[in-house]
């Protein structure tokens, strides 16, 4: 298994919510069956994710958990702040530290 082919599903799912296993497939260049391998990993870390057959169907990111503890850890997160000093241009690290704020 490739980890940026799952977290590029996983960012998929957060970006549009819901999307089909032919789209994910077409995207990463493999298989829907892969898809649905990689499905079932991020399903079993805890990943709220759901499928729904049929017309309107697809996969589907279950809002119910918030995202933001799946990723990082408080002391990653401090870490990652830290790590924005070395950032050079001001406003991409304004950015980057909001965002890792918003996290927290």
């Amino acid at each position: 298994m490739h980890i940026d082919i799952m977290f590029g599903i996983l960012l998929t799912l957060i970006r549009h919510k819901q999307t089909t296993a032919k789209y994910l497939a077409s995207k990463f260049e493999i298989s829907e069956r892969t898809v649905y391998r990689y499905l079932t990993v991020l399903d079993s870390n805890n990943i709220p994710i759901t499928t729904k057959r049929g017309k309107n169907g697809g996969i589907i990111l279950n809002n119910s958990i918030p995202l933001n503890t799946v990723f990082f850890s408080a002391s990653e997160k401090v870490a990652l702040l830290n790590l924005t000093h070395q950032i050079e241009n001001n406003a991409i690290k304004v950015s980057v530290q909001t965002k890792l704020l918003t996290l927290q």
